[in-house]
């Protein structure tokens, strides 16, 4: 039986749970750009020193935060079952992640352009990328970069995503996922010409 949490590893984990859950809405508030060390600590109720402790800076802070959420992304895109066919295989990950993304729309805050992935970002890319691979040596797609494809897919699913949740007063149509899953199955992973 694990033995419990010592009073000190509770606070630690629920000083920390504030902070981000402040930061959480501040960035739906006010949007990366606005977000300050000064309003998480009006925000959450802890000192600087305190937030510093536990993020090293703003920047710590986003991406302990999308961490969190890539996590959630990645262990969704692990439940999606094996199929022998690798293209429906692909194409339910690639459904796994828009519910996910369109779940939770304010998993995309910037980053800096140098930034490292984040651990279960890379974790998430390399899934979809071997499921890529498999889908196109599966279809007669000779010449296909995968990792343009790669990131042809990532366009699609992003971009889905992030239209959705800058401009949630627009009326999306409810064949969008379906359209944009049927996109990447035919003109990524399907025949290589495409009837003129």
């Amino acid at each position: 039986m694990p033995e419990p949490a010592k009073p000190a590893r509770r606070r630690t984990r629920s000083t920390r749970r504030a902070i981000l859950e402040a930061t959480q809405a501040l960035l739906f508030e006010l949007g990366a750009d606005q977000l300050t060390i000064r309003r998480v600590e009006e925000r959450s109720g802890f000192k600087a020193p305190t937030i510093y402790h536990h993020f090293r800076d703003k920047t710590g802070l986003i991406d302990a935060l999308l961490e969190e959420r890539c996590a959630e992304l990645y262990a969704k895109l692990c439940r999606v079952p094996r199929r022998p066919d690798a293209v429906a295989y692909l194409l339910e990950l690639a459904r796994a992640y828009l519910e996910f993304g369109l779940a939770n729309p304010g998993q995309y805050a910037p980053r800096a352009e140098s930034a490292e992935l984040l651990p279960s970002a890379e974790a998430a890319r390399k899934l979809v990328f071997r499921a890529l691979a498999e889908a196109c040596t599966s279809r007669v797609q000779r010449g296909q970069d995968p990792e343009a494809a790669f990131q042809a897919v990532w366009a699609v699913l992003h971009g889905v995503v992030a239209l959705r949740a800058s401009r949630p007063d627009h009326p999306w149509r409810p064949e969008l996922v379906g359209l944009a899953l049927r996109t990447i199955e035919r003109g990524i992973v399907g025949p290589e010409e495409l009837p003129r």
